[in-house]
């Protein structure tokens, strides 16, 4: 009765993973994924190509070389373009479709166009299972001019910042020259400020000048009291034995005596 029980879990066991793999057979040949994706932007217009990756293998040379001739990629036109359809041997079920660099008069990809990737029907794979209907991704380039246009401008910006950063410290370094020799020729002491001497030597109003030198001695001022500021403590002070145990805070030296009595008191 055991035995009949056994031989009827085998069969039941044998007849499930039969199935198992029938419909394996039947799921057929499918695109598991793909870069681009379908309905992608902004992609690089160098080296232009789509990476496709199955859930079969196409290792056969036979296979692969017919199913070369069953990938295309057009143009918004319909207009295809010439590419190269290359095949992984290291991941059995990836596809790559590249525009052909090798003949640029028919490989010549445009910005902001829209590209569609075309797999035929009949597209197979090592068992002969093929795709059955066709299969496209389609994607758009970015704008070359627009993506010119914002880099020209990043650079102005980042050259502009660079010049007013490099004006200023030639002025900061010429006025401080200036007050050197001004300061040397008047025996070593500081020269007053006159607004009027330059406003004159600048071109700007008395107003602008007063206004710019305040400022100048405000900085100044700032950064001398800095400089000139203690270290500070913020906070209250810390004493380690408040925190650690077995850590005592002596006020000064115990004499030799007292010492001696607390290891004698201690034994």
């Amino acid at each position: 009765m055991k035995r009949k029980g056994l031989v009827a879990v085998l069969a039941a066991i044998m007849v499930f993973a039969s199935s198992i793999f029938c419909f394996a057979d039947e799921s057929g040949l499918k695109l598991v994924s793909s870069y681009p994706e379908d309905g992608q932007k902004n992609t690089s217009i160098e080296n232009v190509g789509v990476k496709l990756y199955f859930n079969h293998a196409i290792n056969n040379a036979a296979v692969r070389k017919a199913d070369a001739k069953l990938v295309k990629i057009v143009d918004s036109k319909g207009k295809a373009i010439k590419t190269q359809v290359l095949f992984s041997d290291a991941d059995e079920g990836m596809v790559l479709v590249v525009a052909d660099n090798t003949d640029k008069a028919a490989s010549v990809i445009s910005s902001s166009e829209t590209y569609t990737l075309v797999l035929d029907a009949d597209f197979a794979d090592d068992n002969g299972d093929k795709l059955g209907k066709e299969t496209t991704i389609t994607f758009k380039t970015y704008n070359q001019k627009v993506n010119n246009a914002v880099n020209m401008v990043m650079m102005f910006v980042m050259f502009g910042g660079i010049m007013v950063v490099t004006l200023k410290q030639q002025k900061n370094q010429q006025r401080e020259q200036m007050e050197a020799k001004q300061k040397a020729a008047n025996g070593g002491k500081e020269v007053a400020f006159n607004p009027y001497r330059e406003a004159k030597r600048t071109g700007k109003t008395v107003e602008e000048v007063m206004a710019e030198e305040a400022k100048r001695q405000e900085k100044a001022a700032k950064k001398r009291k800095k400089k000139d500021a203690p270290e500070e403590h913020h906070g209250k002070k810390i004493i380690c034995a408040d925190y650690l145990t077995n850590v005592y805070h002596v006020h000064k030296p115990a004499s030799v005596n007292k010492r001696q009595a607390a290891k004698a008191e201690k034994k």
